[in-house]
Protein backbone atom coordinates (compact mmCIF):
# COMPACT_ATOMS: atom_id res chain seq x y z
CA UNK A 1 0.00 0.00 0.00
CA UNK A 2 1.75 3.30 -1.27
CA UNK A 3 1.53 5.99 1.57
CA UNK A 4 -0.94 8.93 1.17
CA UNK A 5 0.02 12.36 1.71
CA UNK A 6 -2.84 13.66 4.72
CA UNK A 7 -2.30 16.87 4.07
CA UNK A 8 -4.33 16.66 0.96
CA UNK A 9 -6.92 15.12 2.77
CA UNK A 10 -9.76 17.32 4.03
CA UNK A 11 -10.04 17.71 7.65
CA UNK A 12 -12.94 16.40 8.74
CA UNK A 13 -12.18 12.66 6.84
CA UNK A 14 -8.79 12.55 8.42
CA UNK A 15 -10.34 13.46 11.99
CA UNK A 16 -13.80 11.02 11.35
CA UNK A 17 -13.82 8.33 13.43
CA UNK A 18 -16.43 5.79 14.46
CA UNK A 19 -14.71 4.28 17.36
CA UNK A 20 -16.81 5.06 19.80
CA UNK A 21 -19.91 3.88 18.05
CA UNK A 22 -18.35 0.50 17.44
CA UNK A 23 -16.94 -0.02 21.10
CA UNK A 24 -20.53 1.58 22.65
CA UNK A 25 -22.79 -0.38 20.45
CA UNK A 26 -21.02 -3.88 21.17
CA UNK A 27 -20.14 -2.81 24.88
CA UNK A 28 -23.77 -2.47 25.54
CA UNK A 29 -25.06 -5.71 24.09
CA UNK A 30 -22.22 -7.19 25.89
CA UNK A 31 -23.35 -5.92 29.28
CA UNK A 32 -27.06 -6.44 28.96
CA UNK A 33 -25.55 -10.50 27.73
CA UNK A 34 -23.28 -10.72 30.91
CA UNK A 35 -26.33 -9.34 33.03
CA UNK A 36 -28.16 -12.63 31.64
CA UNK A 37 -25.81 -14.44 32.40
CA UNK A 38 -24.71 -13.72 35.87
CA UNK A 39 -29.03 -13.70 36.41
CA UNK A 40 -28.76 -17.22 34.93
CA UNK A 41 -26.09 -18.46 37.19
CA UNK A 42 -27.28 -17.26 40.51
CA UNK A 43 -31.14 -18.81 39.67
CA UNK A 44 -29.37 -22.71 39.06
CA UNK A 45 -26.93 -22.27 42.07
CA UNK A 46 -28.93 -20.34 44.75
CA UNK A 47 -32.44 -20.58 43.48
CA UNK A 48 -33.12 -23.97 41.80
CA UNK A 49 -29.61 -25.69 42.97
CA UNK A 50 -29.30 -27.12 40.14
CA UNK A 51 -25.74 -26.00 38.45
CA UNK A 52 -25.47 -28.03 35.13
CA UNK A 53 -22.43 -28.38 32.63
CA UNK A 54 -24.17 -25.96 29.97
CA UNK A 55 -24.39 -23.04 32.70
CA UNK A 56 -20.11 -23.61 33.06
CA UNK A 57 -20.26 -23.49 29.17
CA UNK A 58 -22.26 -20.55 28.79
CA UNK A 59 -20.02 -18.50 31.32
CA UNK A 60 -16.70 -19.74 29.61
CA UNK A 61 -18.83 -18.54 26.30
CA UNK A 62 -19.37 -15.41 27.75
CA UNK A 63 -15.89 -15.13 28.65
CA UNK A 64 -15.06 -15.35 25.13
CA UNK A 65 -17.76 -12.52 24.45
CA UNK A 66 -16.19 -10.44 27.07
CA UNK A 67 -12.93 -10.80 25.33
CA UNK A 68 -13.73 -9.73 21.67
CA UNK A 69 -15.04 -6.27 23.13
CA UNK A 70 -12.10 -6.30 25.15
CA UNK A 71 -10.07 -6.56 21.67
CA UNK A 72 -12.25 -3.85 20.20
CA UNK A 73 -11.19 -1.30 22.89
CA UNK A 74 -7.14 -2.55 22.26
CA UNK A 75 -7.71 -2.09 18.70
CA UNK A 76 -9.07 1.94 19.18
CA UNK A 77 -5.49 3.29 19.22
CA UNK A 78 -4.44 1.57 16.39
CA UNK A 79 -7.22 2.92 14.26
CA UNK A 80 -10.29 1.66 14.49
CA UNK A 81 -13.05 3.28 13.29
CA UNK A 82 -10.89 6.07 11.24
CA UNK A 83 -10.31 5.83 7.13
CA UNK A 84 -7.69 3.58 6.14
CA UNK A 85 -5.59 6.53 4.68
CA UNK A 86 -4.92 8.12 8.02
CA UNK A 87 -3.97 5.10 9.70
CA UNK A 88 0.21 4.30 10.19
CA UNK A 89 1.04 1.02 8.44
CA UNK A 90 2.32 -0.13 11.91
CA UNK A 91 -1.14 0.61 13.69
CA UNK A 92 -3.07 -1.18 10.87
CA UNK A 93 -0.90 -4.31 11.13
CA UNK A 94 -1.00 -4.42 14.96
CA UNK A 95 -5.16 -3.48 14.54
CA UNK A 96 -4.99 -6.51 12.56
CA UNK A 97 -3.29 -9.03 14.45
CA UNK A 98 -5.52 -8.07 17.31
CA UNK A 99 -8.28 -8.82 15.24
CA UNK A 100 -7.33 -12.36 13.96
CA UNK A 101 -7.41 -13.83 17.55
CA UNK A 102 -10.33 -11.96 18.33
CA UNK A 103 -11.66 -14.03 15.44
CA UNK A 104 -10.35 -17.49 16.20
CA UNK A 105 -11.87 -17.10 20.02
CA UNK A 106 -14.81 -15.05 19.39
CA UNK A 107 -16.54 -16.16 15.98
CA UNK A 108 -14.54 -19.32 16.08
CA UNK A 109 -14.53 -21.06 20.05
CA UNK A 110 -17.11 -18.91 21.91
CA UNK A 111 -19.87 -19.18 19.53
CA UNK A 112 -19.48 -22.92 19.42
CA UNK A 113 -19.20 -23.00 22.80
CA UNK A 114 -22.65 -21.19 23.11
CA UNK A 115 -24.12 -23.24 20.82
CA UNK A 116 -23.00 -26.44 22.61
CA UNK A 117 -24.48 -25.22 25.96
CA UNK A 118 -27.59 -24.20 24.97
CA UNK A 119 -27.70 -27.57 23.30
CA UNK A 120 -27.35 -29.94 26.17
CA UNK A 121 -29.90 -27.20 27.92
CA UNK A 122 -32.60 -28.53 25.42
CA UNK A 123 -31.72 -32.18 26.09
CA UNK A 124 -33.67 -32.00 29.35
CA UNK A 125 -36.94 -31.01 28.24
CA UNK A 126 -37.08 -34.78 27.15
CA UNK A 127 -34.55 -37.05 27.33
CA UNK A 128 -37.22 -39.97 26.23
CA UNK A 129 -37.83 -39.18 22.90
CA UNK A 130 -35.03 -41.23 21.01
CA UNK A 131 -35.39 -38.82 17.97
CA UNK A 132 -35.48 -35.67 20.16
CA UNK A 133 -31.94 -37.00 22.23
CA UNK A 134 -30.02 -38.04 18.73
CA UNK A 135 -31.07 -34.85 16.75
CA UNK A 136 -29.36 -33.15 19.68
CA UNK A 137 -26.29 -35.19 19.79
CA UNK A 138 -26.01 -35.22 16.01
CA UNK A 139 -26.19 -31.30 16.08
CA UNK A 140 -23.48 -31.32 18.95
CA UNK A 141 -21.30 -33.09 16.74
CA UNK A 142 -21.91 -30.58 13.25
CA UNK A 143 -21.33 -27.95 15.73
CA UNK A 144 -18.12 -29.44 16.83
CA UNK A 145 -17.32 -30.19 13.28
CA UNK A 146 -17.74 -27.24 11.80
CA UNK A 147 -16.05 -25.04 14.56
CA UNK A 148 -13.01 -27.19 14.29
CA UNK A 149 -13.14 -26.68 10.40
CA UNK A 150 -13.37 -22.89 10.75
CA UNK A 151 -11.01 -22.43 12.89
CA UNK A 152 -8.47 -24.87 11.19
CA UNK A 153 -8.89 -23.19 7.86
CA UNK A 154 -8.29 -19.81 9.49
CA UNK A 155 -4.36 -21.27 9.81
CA UNK A 156 -3.48 -22.88 6.75
CA UNK A 157 -5.72 -19.93 4.34
CA UNK A 158 -1.65 -17.99 4.54
CA UNK A 159 1.18 -19.15 4.62
CA UNK A 160 2.32 -18.35 7.02
CA UNK A 161 -0.65 -17.55 9.01
CA UNK A 162 1.00 -14.41 10.34
CA UNK A 163 0.12 -12.76 6.65
CA UNK A 164 -3.38 -12.57 7.93
CA UNK A 165 -2.57 -9.42 9.62
CA UNK A 166 0.91 -8.84 7.61
CA UNK A 167 0.04 -8.63 4.08
CA UNK A 168 -3.48 -10.31 3.32
CA UNK A 169 -5.53 -6.89 4.02
CA UNK A 170 -3.83 -4.66 2.34
CA UNK A 171 -3.70 -7.33 -1.05
CA UNK A 172 -6.51 -10.14 -0.31
CA UNK A 173 -5.31 -11.67 -3.71
CA UNK A 174 -1.61 -12.44 -2.51
CA UNK A 175 0.06 -15.10 -3.64
CA UNK A 176 0.94 -16.11 0.14
CA UNK A 177 -2.45 -16.74 0.34
CA UNK A 178 -5.30 -19.16 -1.17
CA UNK A 179 -7.74 -18.15 -3.42
CA UNK A 180 -9.69 -15.10 -1.89
CA UNK A 181 -13.16 -16.38 -3.61
CA UNK A 182 -12.33 -20.00 -1.11
CA UNK A 183 -12.20 -16.36 1.34
CA UNK A 184 -15.26 -15.99 0.78
CA UNK A 185 -16.79 -18.97 0.10
CA UNK A 186 -15.59 -20.82 3.35
CA UNK A 187 -16.79 -17.85 5.55
CA UNK A 188 -20.36 -17.92 3.65
CA UNK A 189 -20.39 -21.52 4.59
CA UNK A 190 -20.13 -21.07 8.35
CA UNK A 191 -22.36 -18.29 8.51
CA UNK A 192 -24.76 -20.94 7.39
CA UNK A 193 -23.66 -23.23 9.45
CA UNK A 194 -24.28 -20.88 12.24
CA UNK A 195 -28.10 -19.93 10.54
CA UNK A 196 -28.72 -23.44 10.25
CA UNK A 197 -27.73 -24.40 14.14
CA UNK A 198 -29.47 -21.46 14.99
CA UNK A 199 -32.82 -22.53 13.31
CA UNK A 200 -32.80 -26.19 14.73
CA UNK A 201 -32.21 -24.94 17.83
CA UNK A 202 -35.19 -22.54 17.98
CA UNK A 203 -37.47 -25.05 16.24
CA UNK A 204 -36.23 -28.60 18.00
CA UNK A 205 -37.94 -27.95 21.57
CA UNK A 206 -41.69 -26.48 19.86
CA UNK A 207 -43.54 -29.57 19.47
CA UNK A 208 -42.09 -30.66 22.79
CA UNK A 209 -42.97 -27.56 24.88
CA UNK A 210 -46.68 -27.16 23.05
CA UNK A 211 -47.74 -30.68 24.33
CA UNK A 212 -46.22 -30.34 27.30
CA UNK A 213 -49.86 -29.77 30.40
CA UNK A 214 -48.31 -26.05 30.91
CA UNK A 215 -50.60 -22.96 30.75
CA UNK A 216 -50.86 -21.49 26.90
CA UNK A 217 -48.93 -18.30 28.60
CA UNK A 218 -46.52 -19.99 29.60
CA UNK A 219 -45.89 -22.38 26.44
CA UNK A 220 -45.97 -19.08 24.21
CA UNK A 221 -43.32 -17.50 26.84
CA UNK A 222 -41.04 -20.83 26.78
CA UNK A 223 -41.42 -20.88 23.05
CA UNK A 224 -40.82 -17.23 22.12
CA UNK A 225 -37.78 -17.08 24.58
CA UNK A 226 -36.39 -20.24 23.39
CA UNK A 227 -36.55 -18.54 19.37
CA UNK A 228 -34.90 -15.45 20.68
CA UNK A 229 -32.01 -16.98 18.81
CA UNK A 230 -33.97 -15.99 15.50
CA UNK A 231 -32.48 -12.58 16.57
CA UNK A 232 -29.05 -13.58 16.23
CA UNK A 233 -29.84 -15.14 13.46
CA UNK A 234 -30.58 -12.19 11.53
CA UNK A 235 -26.94 -10.64 13.06
CA UNK A 236 -25.58 -13.65 11.10
CA UNK A 237 -27.04 -12.69 8.35
CA UNK A 238 -26.27 -9.26 8.13
CA UNK A 239 -22.83 -10.22 8.47
CA UNK A 240 -23.23 -12.32 5.56
CA UNK A 241 -24.48 -9.68 3.70
CA UNK A 242 -21.60 -7.00 5.15
CA UNK A 243 -19.13 -9.73 4.09
CA UNK A 244 -20.27 -9.63 0.45
CA UNK A 245 -20.23 -5.88 0.40
CA UNK A 246 -17.09 -5.01 2.65
CA UNK A 247 -14.80 -7.81 2.15
CA UNK A 248 -11.23 -7.20 0.47
CA UNK A 249 -12.25 -3.11 0.50
CA UNK A 250 -8.84 -1.40 2.21
CA UNK A 251 -11.44 0.81 4.66
CA UNK A 252 -13.70 -1.61 5.96
CA UNK A 253 -12.17 -0.94 9.50
CA UNK A 254 -14.06 2.89 9.20
CA UNK A 255 -17.13 1.26 9.61
CA UNK A 256 -16.10 -2.42 11.01
CA UNK A 257 -19.43 -3.60 10.15
CA UNK A 258 -18.49 -7.78 9.89
CA UNK A 259 -17.18 -7.59 13.47
CA UNK A 260 -19.99 -5.32 15.07
CA UNK A 261 -22.61 -8.00 13.36
CA UNK A 262 -20.60 -10.89 14.32
CA UNK A 263 -20.27 -9.64 18.13
CA UNK A 264 -23.83 -8.42 18.21
CA UNK A 265 -24.64 -12.16 17.17
CA UNK A 266 -22.70 -13.20 19.99
CA UNK A 267 -24.06 -11.16 22.53
CA UNK A 268 -27.89 -11.73 21.45
CA UNK A 269 -27.32 -15.99 21.19
CA UNK A 270 -26.05 -15.19 25.21
CA UNK A 271 -29.22 -13.73 26.18
CA UNK A 272 -31.56 -16.42 24.01
CA UNK A 273 -29.37 -18.59 25.95
CA UNK A 274 -30.22 -17.67 29.45
CA UNK A 275 -33.77 -16.26 29.22
CA UNK A 276 -35.56 -19.23 29.82
CA UNK A 277 -34.04 -19.69 32.99
CA UNK A 278 -34.91 -16.58 34.33
CA UNK A 279 -38.42 -16.88 35.15
CA UNK A 280 -38.27 -17.62 38.90
CA UNK A 281 -37.02 -13.75 38.64
CA UNK A 282 -39.65 -12.10 36.00
CA UNK A 283 -42.43 -15.37 36.58
CA UNK A 284 -44.53 -13.08 38.93
CA UNK A 285 -44.08 -9.54 37.09
CA UNK A 286 -44.70 -11.06 33.56
CA UNK A 287 -47.91 -13.18 35.31
CA UNK A 288 -46.48 -16.86 33.83
CA UNK A 289 -46.10 -17.84 37.34
CA UNK A 290 -48.02 -21.12 37.34
CA UNK A 291 -47.66 -22.95 40.49
CA UNK A 292 -49.62 -22.13 43.34
CA UNK A 293 -47.38 -23.24 46.15
CA UNK A 294 -46.48 -26.69 45.00
CA UNK A 295 -43.67 -29.04 43.81
CA UNK A 296 -42.93 -32.40 43.18
CA UNK A 297 -39.77 -34.62 43.86
CA UNK A 298 -36.55 -34.45 45.02
CA UNK A 299 -35.27 -31.21 42.67
CA UNK A 300 -38.08 -29.00 43.98
CA UNK A 301 -36.34 -26.89 46.50
CA UNK A 302 -36.86 -23.56 45.17
CA UNK A 303 -38.94 -20.85 46.53
CA UNK A 304 -41.59 -22.00 45.56
CA UNK A 305 -41.82 -25.36 47.74
CA UNK A 306 -39.05 -26.34 50.28
CA UNK A 307 -39.24 -30.02 51.22
CA UNK A 308 -36.77 -30.49 53.90
CA UNK A 309 -35.50 -33.78 54.98
CA UNK A 310 -37.95 -34.71 57.72
CA UNK A 311 -40.36 -34.59 55.11
CA UNK A 312 -42.19 -31.47 55.77
CA UNK A 313 -41.75 -28.29 53.19
CA UNK A 314 -41.12 -24.78 54.07
CA UNK A 315 -44.81 -23.64 55.21
CA UNK A 316 -44.71 -26.88 57.52
CA UNK A 317 -47.20 -28.69 55.23
CA UNK A 318 -47.27 -32.69 55.84
CA UNK A 319 -46.81 -34.53 53.13
CA UNK A 320 -48.04 -38.40 52.34
CA UNK A 321 -46.92 -40.03 49.43
CA UNK A 322 -48.26 -43.05 46.96
CA UNK A 323 -46.35 -45.46 44.59
CA UNK A 324 -42.49 -45.79 44.05
CA UNK A 325 -43.84 -45.62 40.55
CA UNK A 326 -45.76 -42.10 40.75
CA UNK A 327 -42.86 -41.00 42.45
CA UNK A 328 -39.97 -41.75 40.08
CA UNK A 329 -42.65 -39.91 37.46
CA UNK A 330 -42.96 -36.72 39.87
CA UNK A 331 -39.53 -36.66 39.67
CA UNK A 332 -38.70 -36.81 36.42
CA UNK A 333 -41.48 -33.96 36.13
CA UNK A 334 -39.77 -31.82 38.54
CA UNK A 335 -36.86 -32.49 36.84
CA UNK A 336 -38.44 -30.78 33.75
CA UNK A 337 -40.19 -28.09 36.00
CA UNK A 338 -36.76 -26.99 37.75
CA UNK A 339 -34.57 -26.83 34.67
CA UNK A 340 -37.12 -24.63 32.92
CA UNK A 341 -39.17 -23.71 35.98
CA UNK A 342 -42.46 -25.04 33.57
CA UNK A 343 -44.59 -25.53 36.39
CA UNK A 344 -47.75 -28.15 34.71
CA UNK A 345 -51.05 -26.53 35.61
CA UNK A 346 -52.24 -30.54 36.46
CA UNK A 347 -49.59 -32.83 38.31
CA UNK A 348 -50.96 -35.64 36.80
CA UNK A 349 -49.79 -37.44 33.69
CA UNK A 350 -52.77 -38.99 31.14
CA UNK A 351 -52.95 -42.49 32.52
CA UNK A 352 -51.07 -42.08 35.73
CA UNK A 353 -52.78 -41.05 38.76
CA UNK A 354 -51.10 -40.67 42.59
CA UNK A 355 -51.59 -39.70 45.94
CA UNK A 356 -50.18 -36.79 47.44
CA UNK A 357 -51.70 -35.44 50.30
CA UNK A 358 -50.32 -32.12 51.97
CA UNK A 359 -51.62 -31.23 55.44
CA UNK A 360 -50.56 -28.00 57.34
CA UNK A 361 -49.77 -29.83 60.28
CA UNK A 362 -46.55 -31.07 63.16
CA UNK A 363 -46.17 -33.22 65.15
CA UNK A 364 -44.77 -37.30 64.64
CA UNK A 365 -44.77 -39.82 61.79
CA UNK A 366 -47.01 -42.60 60.71
CA UNK A 367 -47.95 -45.06 58.07
CA UNK A 368 -51.43 -45.50 57.12
CA UNK A 369 -53.97 -46.87 54.63
CA UNK A 370 -56.02 -44.87 52.75
CA UNK A 371 -59.86 -45.65 52.10
CA UNK A 372 -59.31 -46.50 48.41
CA UNK A 373 -56.76 -48.79 49.45
CA UNK A 374 -53.97 -46.65 48.27
CA UNK A 375 -50.92 -47.20 50.46
CA UNK A 376 -49.52 -43.40 51.95
CA UNK A 377 -46.81 -42.33 54.47
CA UNK A 378 -47.92 -39.73 57.00
CA UNK A 379 -45.30 -37.45 57.74
CA UNK A 380 -45.50 -35.43 61.22
CA UNK A 381 -49.50 -35.36 61.35
CA UNK A 382 -50.80 -34.17 64.71
CA UNK A 383 -55.20 -34.30 66.03
CA UNK A 384 -56.57 -30.91 64.52
CA UNK A 385 -59.29 -29.71 66.52
CA UNK A 386 -61.71 -31.82 64.92
CA UNK A 387 -59.39 -34.84 64.07
CA UNK A 388 -59.61 -33.64 60.34
CA UNK A 389 -56.32 -36.08 59.37
CA UNK A 390 -57.85 -39.00 60.41
CA UNK A 391 -61.10 -38.30 59.03
CA UNK A 392 -59.45 -37.94 55.34
CA UNK A 393 -56.63 -40.20 56.27
CA UNK A 394 -57.88 -43.44 58.35
CA UNK A 395 -58.83 -46.65 56.42
CA UNK A 396 -59.18 -50.31 57.40
CA UNK A 397 -58.29 -53.55 55.89
CA UNK A 398 -55.02 -54.05 54.14
CA UNK A 399 -53.12 -53.88 50.55
CA UNK A 400 -54.99 -56.19 48.38
CA UNK A 401 -52.53 -58.22 46.08
CA UNK A 402 -51.88 -57.58 42.57
CA UNK A 403 -52.51 -54.34 40.62
CA UNK A 404 -53.36 -51.33 42.29
CA UNK A 405 -54.39 -47.87 41.31
CA UNK A 406 -53.06 -44.78 43.07
CA UNK A 407 -54.91 -41.13 42.23
CA UNK A 408 -53.17 -37.80 42.41
CA UNK A 409 -54.83 -35.65 45.41
CA UNK A 410 -53.92 -32.75 47.63
CA UNK A 411 -55.57 -31.46 50.49
CA UNK A 412 -54.30 -28.42 52.42
CA UNK A 413 -55.61 -27.21 56.00
CA UNK A 414 -54.72 -23.99 57.25
CA UNK A 415 -55.81 -23.36 60.83
CA UNK A 416 -56.88 -19.58 61.22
Amino acid sequence: MEPIDISKLPPEYVNASNAGRIVGLVGVFHFIALSFVLLRTYVRIFMVRSFGIDDGLCIIACGFALFAWVCLVLQVPHGLGRHTEVVSLEDRIELERIGFWKAVFSAGVGLGTLRISMAISLLRLNRELKWYRWSLYALIGFIIAYTIQAITWVFVYCKPYSGWWEFQWANPFDPRCADFNIFLSLGYFNISCNIFTDVVLGALPVPIIWNLKLKLRVRLYVIGILNLGYVALLMGVLKAIFLYTTGGTLDNIFEYWVHVWENLQFNFGLIAACASFLKPIVGRVLKIDSTGGYAYGPGANNRYYHRQRDGRNSQGALQTIGSKYANRRRGELSQLDDEYELHPKDAARDGEHHVVTKVHATGRSKTVISPDHSSVDVVDANHSDGNSEEIILQGRGQVPHGIMMTRDVTVQYTHK
